[in-house]
């Protein structure tokens, strides 16, 4: 079932819990009879971690109390494996294996801290996992189920669904908030309405946060819980550890072989002959799965990058970026710990330079505008969340601005859109962008915005053709960032681009790669040109032309003149 089967779409009805509440309304301990014992559910989905995370904290709580009422007390985890599901849409295969990689370091985590075993199954789609969820919590005599919410449309129906079905059956599902760092809904207008641009939404944000800082959820210990579990059913009796990692990986073996053989199928139409094996080894280098490795990296960074991140972040050939992005889309790592950290740097630069020590705390932590810079970076993770929610007719592939995007003729040429998706445009930094993106899973964010409007602007192809491209090669496809900046590049979504203001690939290779460095490590066949030459398209043409001083280079002539292109595109969105 994709995003689009769906002809209606629930809107988040789940109160919100706001910063400091950890237990929802309906989640308050009840007295439970001496001869039912409470088991409670933890489902795992895009929260791959123990520390911060909202619904492990509350069900472990709930379980805790009822513990402190004389009651004993279960408590377990689930994951479900849906490679069919994520195939509609549009997961990569290395998101796919990073999760895949991240669940036996949950499984090892919740066993070893917090005694609690954690159950992976597999099933095809959402719309199957709703009788897999239904059948498991009355095959345990499961009592009360806690998850965290997904905003996407598809993910809300499926907890619908799940919510109507265990109802039935007198087992509660409580969801909590824990996705942003401020949850949807939560930074509004004076009327109550949310923001349509992300400047005064971003100083609302920040308000609201200095005059109340999130918290992170801790979750308990379960002490007794595994030996309990055995004492009280033998025919569900836990097994080891090494028990439950072999099953784990048998599951996430066969997902993941299983996900690759469709996706090379269904992702065919823009095959890049794309070594897999070579591109996953790869991913598992530069992504180390796990909570542990996510927390370490946001370390490393603040300790070592973030003092040069308002320039840096813009730099692709330096690596100067925190790559947290991919555990946060996956839930390895908490928005509100990230959120934490960059301010307890911020204090302390803040706490420094009044004392006249700025050189040495920058050195330290970096600057204050740096270390901000960084913060907006999850501002605007919030703000797109925020946006889905409030406009789930997005998710559906609609423009935010959809009298805009209805009224512009998007070019569908497959040959202009493979050779952008190959790297083989002529324009030096979009193909050594597009090239990086096909061999290591990620683009640095400045070049996915110049691909994008060469993409939208240049080519004039549907921005929908590109965002769905990315969210199949990117390890940290994200719908909603991902959505929100292909529509801020095409002109069509909030706080969008202006469509006057398109960027020269050009120039921006001259002002973020000045001397090529990205460029020849990604284009090896350009090692001998000078950058001033492939930051100049005129200068580019003369030297791969005929006669050229390098027309012994294998190299496209640029496959669009960037100015006559420009003039089309403003044409067009201006009369179209």
């Amino acid at each position: 079932m994709s995003r689009l089967d769906l002809q209606s779409s629930p809107q988040d009805n789940i109160p919100n819990n706001g910063l400091g509440a950890l237990l929802p309304r309906e989640a308050s301990v009840t007295a439970t009879s001496a001869s039912v014992l409470p088991r409670y559910l933890m489902w795992f989905r895009r929260d791959l971690r123990l520390h911060d995370n909202t619904a492990l904290a509350a069900i472990c709580e709930l379980a805790h109390q009822n513990k402190a009422q004389q009651n004993n007390a279960q408590v377990t985890a689930l994951f479900i494996l849906t490679p069919e599901q994520w195939l509609e849409q549009d997961m990569s295969l290395v998101q796919c294996d990073l999760i895949c990689r991240t669940l036996p370091k949950l499984a090892t985590a919740l066993y070893e801290q917090i005694h609690i075993e954690l159950e992976v199954i597999t099933s095809a789609s959402f719309a199957s996992s709703i009788d897999a969820v239904t059948h498991l919590c009355k095959a345990q005599n499961i009592t009360h189920v806690a998850a965290n919410i997904e905003y996407e449309v598809n993910e809300l129906w499926r907890d619908d669904e799940v919510s109507a079905k265990l109802a039935a059956i007198d087992i509660e599902f409580s969801r909590y908030h824990d996705q942003c760092i401020l949850p949807p809904n939560s930074v509004t207008t004076g009327d109550g309405s949310m923001y349509q641009v992300f400047t005064p939404f971003y100083k609302k944000w920040q308000s609201l946060l200095e005059t109340s800082p999130p918290q992170c959820h801790e979750s308990q210990p379960w002490g007794d819980n595994l030996s309990l579990n055995n004492q009280l059913d033998n025919q569900l009796a836990n097994p080891s550890l090494t028990a439950i990692l072999t099953s784990i990986d048998q599951l996430t073996g066969q997902a993941l072989k299983d996900f690759q053989i469709l996706a090379a199928d269904s992702y065919a139409d823009n095959d890049t002959s794309t070594d897999y094996l070579a591109l996953l080894n790869q991913t598992r280098i530069d992504y180390p799965a796990g909570e542990v490795a996510a927390r370490h990296r946001l370390d490393q960074f603040i300790a070592e990058d973030i003092g040069d991140y308002d320039v840096s972040r813009d730099r692709p050939a330096l690596e100067a970026t925190s790559r947290l992005s991919a555990y946060l889309t996956i839930g390895s790592i908490s928005p509100r710990l990230c959120y934490l950290q960059a301010q307890k740097a911020l204090r302390a630069v803040t706490a420094l330079e009044d004392i006249n020590e700025v050189m040495e705390v920058t050195n330290a932590f970096g600057g204050a505008a740096d270390i901000q810079r960084w913060i907006s970076e999850l501002a605007w993770r919030d703000f797109y969340r925020h946006v889905i929610a409030a406009r789930p007719d997005i998710v559906r592939h609609h423009a935010y601005k959809r009298s805009i995007d209805q009224k512009i003729n998007w070019s569908y040429n497959k040959d202009d859109f493979e050779r952008w998706c190959e790297g083989s445009t002529g324009v030096p930094l979009i193909d050594a962008a597009m090239r990086c993106l096909n061999l290591t899973g990620f683009m640095h964010n400045r070049l996915r915005m110049v691909t994008a409007m060469f993409l939208t602007k240049d080519l004039l192809i549907d921005w929908r053709w590109g965002e769905r491209y990315f969210m199949q090669r990117l390890i940290d496809g994200d719908f909603a960032s991902n959505n929100g900046g292909w529509q801020w590049s095409a002109s069509v979504g909030t706080d969008a681009a202006p469509y006057f203001r398109i960027m020269n690939p050009f120039s921006q290779g001259k002002t973020h790669d000045k001397d090529a460095l990205f460029i020849k490590a990604w284009l090896p066949e350009l090692k001998d040109i000078p950058a001033p030459i492939l930051h100049d398209e005129a200068k580019l043409r003369k030297a791969l032309v005929k006669g050229g001083n390098y027309e012994h280079i294998d190299y496209p002539l640029p496959m669009v003149n960037h100015k006559v292109a420009r003039l089309s595109a403003i044409a067009e969105f201006k009369g179209g």
